[in-house]
């Protein structure tokens, strides 16, 4: 039988997942030949990491999993039970030994005097295994666990100044709050009469339990108008008043109409959550309304003064992270994502049979010359830039060493034809600013080089960003106008990622509470883990750094779309982000690293470098990334768009699309790139029978979120 062949243009996370869909069993194995085609060295996209010649592990940003990565939990599980032994045995044996539970997730918090702290919040975990399937909950179980969720975090948590506890055991069980999770959850039958008594029942004591908590806790906090922003007393606060909206709005705009969520994308988050009585100053500056954007990078040209993300979406995402999380609402790799799942994932696709062209940037994707100009038609040609000759046989990106797959942060250069005088030269072939010539021109055909494609091209790349160049979908666009609004109406956004290494521990950087992933902390560099963890994989002499930290958020700039003529972008980038930084640690550090200060802004000496820089100087012994480069921004699912964004399935017959600017029902995410691939591959296939959460904010409450 002769085999289908399948090109997938882009080894980010959705080409590598389409590719492993296609290729999973014997049987797909036998009817598909696949040929993976890639830009530069290296495979991940977002998720990529590489080591230095340090052996640091340097990586595009925090990459944190949620509980209900489902479908990453399930590949991740799957490679590593098909993985062979080998000699000196794998660093990482087991799925679990290569992410850990992390449940600790301090909210970044700012008082009225514009002063930074970290109100602590330590999730619940469950037995469920994430990756194991089985059905959602309810939508109206979904509410009910926020409510329970509420009633922890407002009658439940010890501050250093609270005086709930005694409000706890004068009122748990038997609180209002309980009974109103108690009634939506009694709810099982949607088409029950007298639903919407339920739902405002359900409102009024949600209601009453607020209007106890604020007048039993009247020493603490006493009016909307009075709390003290930031102040971790206005947390309960804030959390009863997006609680109360929220149910409001799900129960009478999805619940009582049978909507889905994606019905309210038309309205941003805030706006949706203004119009079901949510105070105005909570939504404007409550940490809590705050969470998802930072979390999601939903912010306009990287802007935080630019928060905008659809409400349909952004609701349908909260409940999944609430309320379908499994183990750990949040979990944390232990080494770089080359070596957690890239690296495995790449061994396993090369023993399933699929082919690696490294070094191929795709400059144009063309319908046939057949077809008349405006029509629709199969895509006939793909032109290929080949950025660089291999010296001898195929190229090899990875080595094992420590028991790992191990990816370089730069090409193995003396794999590569002149790859001494390249490297003198600073290549950087991942850039869209590279400025060295490709060593040839390729072009794919179809009916000889492939029948089917899957782009999974990052959609920066797709787009036309400035007048002066085309997008190397150009022909497409102008064929369909679905395909032009999806590249055109879905915005990119650029973002930062620092790592820093630090002679001291955390908690003699000044840290008193449990290991941190923070959110929402000062911006730019908002969100922030203690990824200590990650030095155990890294071979570092001794003295050895003490601690390690990562930091990232987006970065508001336009160089995102500066002509690839202009080959200083990355330089500027990088040099604003560096200025940005040293203004960060000068200046907000303190929130979070009080002891690392020394009077006059940080203490320089606290980082750590191989020689005797001092000062200032120590930061660049650091790791400082600017991702403005087209492929390496996150997209905006800002109000309005959805509408705009493409399934996998094009209305060109042979073209398939995959990755996280898709419609694959989340915002951008590690786990939406995981689905669209697996969606792609079903698109081609058949399989995955079933990706779980692809369809979730599509589905209305009657049809169930299993």
């Amino acid at each position: 039988m002769t085999k289908r062949k399948i090109a997938i243009l882009g080894g980010g996370m959705a080409g590598l997942s389409a590719a492993y869909q296609l290729s999973r069993t014997p049987q797909l194995r036998d009817a598909y030949d696949i040929t993976l085609y890639q830009m530069g060295w290296r495979l991940g996209g977002k998720g990529a990491s590489g080591r230095d010649a340090q052996g640091r592990n340097l990586e595009h940003g925090l990459h944190v999993w949620f509980g209900f990565y489902e479908n990453t939990f399930k590949l991740l599980q799957e490679l590593y039970e098909e993985r062979p032994p080998i000699k000196g045995g794998w660093a990482m044996p087991h799925w679990h030994d290569a992410v850990k539970p992390q449940n600790f997730t301090p909210l970044g918090m700012k008082n009225a005097a514009g002063e930074w702290s970290y109100w602590p919040l330590t999730w619940a975990t469950n037995d469920a295994v994430p990756g194991s399937g089985g059905l959602f909950p309810s939508l109206l179980e979904m509410l009910s666990m926020m409510a329970d969720w509420v009633r922890l975090i407002a009658f439940g948590h010890e501050g250093p100044h609270s005086k709930n506890a005694a409000l706890l055991d004068a009122m748990h069980p038997h609180d209002a709050l309980a009974a109103a999770a108690q009634k939506l959850r009694a709810v099982t039958d949607f088409a029950e009469t007298g639903l919407e008594d339920i739902a405002h029942d359900a409102l009024h004591l949600i209601d009453h339990a607020h209007q106890g908590f604020l007048r039993d806790a009247a020493e603490e906090l006493t009016t909307a108008s009075a709390h003290s922003e930031g102040d971790y007393r206005s947390v309960p606060h804030d959390l009863f008043n997006i609680f109360k909206a929220t149910s409001k709005g799900i129960l009478f705009d999805l619940i009582l109409k049978n909507k889905p969520f994606l019905s309210l994308d038309n309205m941003e988050f805030r706006e949706w959550l203004l119009a079901h009585g949510a105070d105005a100053d909570v939504v404007e500056k409550s940490t809590i309304v705050r969470l998802l954007y930072d979390t999601a990078f939903q912010y306009e040209d990287g802007d935080a003064a630019k928060p905008n993300v659809a409400a349909g979406t952004a609701l349908g995402t909260i409940m999944r992270i609430i309320a379908t999380y499994k183990g750990s609402c949040l979990w944390e790799v232990q080494a770089g994502m080359g070596e957690v799942i890239v690296g495995p994932l790449y061994e396993q696709l090369v023993t399933n049979g699929v082919k690696f062209e490294f070094f191929s940037k795709v400059a144009e994707l063309k319908v046939s010359e057949n077809t008349a100009p405006g029509a629709i038609g199969p895509v006939d040609t793909v032109s290929i830039d080949v950025q660089a000759e291999i010296a001898s046989g195929s190229y090899q990106p990875t080595q094992r060493k420590d028991g790992m797959v191990i990816w370089p942060s730069q090409p193995h250069w003396d794999q590569l034809t002149d790859g001494a005088a390249l490297q003198s030269q600073g290549v950087n072939f991942e850039s869209h600013w590279c400025d060295k010539a490709p060593v040839g021109k390729r072009e794919l055909k179809r009916g000889e080089d492939f029948d089917d494609i899957v782009l999974a091209i990052a959609l920066g790349a797709l787009k036309q960003l400035n007048p002066q160049e085309p997008s190397m979908c150009a022909d497409l666009a102008a064929r369909d106008a679905a395909f032009a609004n999806w590249i055109g109406n879905i915005p990119i956004v650029p973002s930062l990622n620092v790592q820093i290494w630090s002679n001291r521990t955390t908690q003699q950087l000044g840290w008193s509470q449990l290991k941190p992933a923070c959110v929402s902390g000062p911006e730019y560099m908002n969100i922030w883990a203690d990824m200590s963890q990650v030095l155990a994989f890294e071979p570092w002499p001794e003295p050895a750094p003490k601690s390690l930290h990562y930091f990232t958020g987006t970065f508001p700039t336009s160089l995102c779309n500066a002509p690839s003529s202009q080959s200083d972008a990355p330089a500027q980038g990088l040099s604003a982000l560096r200025s940005r930084t040293v203004d960060w640690l000068n200046t907000r550090s303190y929130a979070a690293w009080p002891d690392a200060q020394n009077g006059g802004g940080f203490d320089w000496s606290v980082l750590y470098v191989p020689d005797d820089a001092e000062g200032e100087q120590r930061l660049d012994h650091q790791y400082l990334r600017i991702n403005i480069d087209p492929t390496e921004c996150t997209t905006l699912s800002g109000a309005g768009m959805t509408q705009y964004r493409l399934h996998s399935k094009t209305a060109f017959p042979n073209l398939y699309l995959a990755g996280e600017g898709t419609a694959m029902g989340l915002v951008t995410s590690f786990e939406g790139a995981i689905m669209s691939g697996a969606a792609a591959a079903r698109a081609i296939c058949g399989e995955p029978a079933e990706i779980i959460g692809y369809d979730f904010l599509e589905r209305k409450p009657s049809q169930g979120f299993g």
